[in-house]
């Protein structure tokens, strides 16, 4: 039987790992993945603010693939047939599948023609951001009086704001766009994010809708204009295209709809998780709800490659949430428990640097989420 894991998400860097420890007999493994890498969301502030060199949040593919003998295609997929049971690359070629998951991840919603930098996928924009630097366009921004927008008042667009002043020689004034901050945190944890971005110094622009943006900034529905030479999309979370255009259930905002499982509503062999997947009812488009379905996702699949019956995921109703505020601090969050300052900096900081260290090597002990 042919397993094809599409991405090279958080979820699937764990199945991989646990094929490694206990192989499925007869299953031939392949992984497509865009990038050689998977960089850990939850660590790209700490990057950008130079907290982490880029290969500390990093988990590179090759050793995982080899470790669950697995065959590493590194390219786009950019078309689905799921009669023919083949995924097509960008450079024409196809890879063929009994199984398939998908942990693609996805990408901001932009309105159509507006420019900037899309935040996701993460390994893109880090690579944007570095070259960006490198050719002294964006550092010239960061030096000078220039501005830099952020459209978006989730966890990450907010944490990537307060990162981007907290990085070393930056001067440029920081915008942060939304409708709202961080949504769905508790009051008292939404006041203390203000106060970090005020401290900070990123000017907060709240009940402010993007209509679209350019190279002087971003425009607002109500006629508004947010002055910025750069302009980083952290808006909410778009499938792939072609994704729906192959006939997978998808929701409005073209993600693969499924069940407790994990499985495709349509097509009982297509397994999804991450951004990408629309679980009911609806989880954040955050990195914590990959790494926790990323157990399920394996035995998911190793029950359906051992014609086995699925075991139903009760993912919890709410995630520990944690933000990076520079200056060795960090807002937590989870229900109505709020903690801000250093120890829950201590905490973010072991999670992460645990969760990257257990994938350099496939056997590493499993640890909590």
């Amino acid at each position: 039987m042919k397993l094809l894991l599409l991405g090279g998400g958080h979820a699937h860097v764990e199945v991989l790992r646990r094929l490694a420890l206990a192989p499925v007999p007869g299953l031939r493994i392949t992984v497509i993945a865009r990038e050689p890498a998977a960089l850990y969301t939850g660590m790209l502030p700490g990057v950008i603010r130079g907290d982490y060199p880029e290969r500390a949040a990093r988990v590179t593919l090759a050793p995982l693939a080899a470790a669950a003998r697995a065959r590493l295609i590194v390219a786009e997929a950019v078309g689905l047939d799921l009669g023919g049971r083949l995924v097509r690359m960008t450079d024409g070629g196809e890879a063929a599948f009994d199984l398939l998951s998908l942990d693609l991840g996805g990408a901001p919603a932009i309105p159509p023609g507006a420019a900037g930098i899309p935040v996701k996928p993460i390994g893109r924009f880090l690579a944007t951001f570095a070259r960006r630097l490198a050719d002294g366009r964006l550092a010239d921004g960061l030096r000078r009086e220039a501005a830099l927008a952020v459209v978006g008042g989730g966890a990450g667009g907010t944490e990537l704001a307060i990162a981007l002043r907290r990085r070393p020689g930056t001067r440029a004034a920081v915008h942060l766009v939304c409708d709202a901050l961080l949504p769905e945190a508790p009051r008292r944890a939404r006041r203390l994010a203000a106060a970090a971005l005020a401290e900070a110094g990123v000017v907060l622009h709240e009940g402010a809708r993007a209509a679209g943006a350019n190279d002087a900034g971003v425009a607002l529905e109500d006629g508004g204009k947010v002055a910025a030479g750069t302009v980083l999309w952290a808006t909410g979370v778009h499938g792939a295209p072609f994704l729906a255009a192959s006939g997978l259930a998808c929701d409005a905002a073209g993600c693969v709809r499924v069940d407790a499982g994990l499985r495709s509503l349509s097509h009982r062999f297509v397994f999804a998780a991450g951004d990408c997947a629309a679980l009911d009812p609806p989880r954040p488009k955050a990195g914590v709800w990959a790494v926790r379905a990323g157990p399920h996702l394996a035995d998911a699949i190793r029950r359906a490659a051992l014609a086995r019956p699925p075991l139903p995921w009760r993912p919890q109703r709410r995630a520990l949430a944690i933000m990076g505020l520079g200056d060795g601090r960090a807002l937590a969050w989870r229900g109505g428990f709020v903690l801000s300052g250093r120890l829950a900096w201590w905490w973010k900081d072991r999670l992460d640097r645990r969760w990257v260290a257990r994938y350099a090597a496939p056997d590493a002990p499993e640890g909590k989420e």
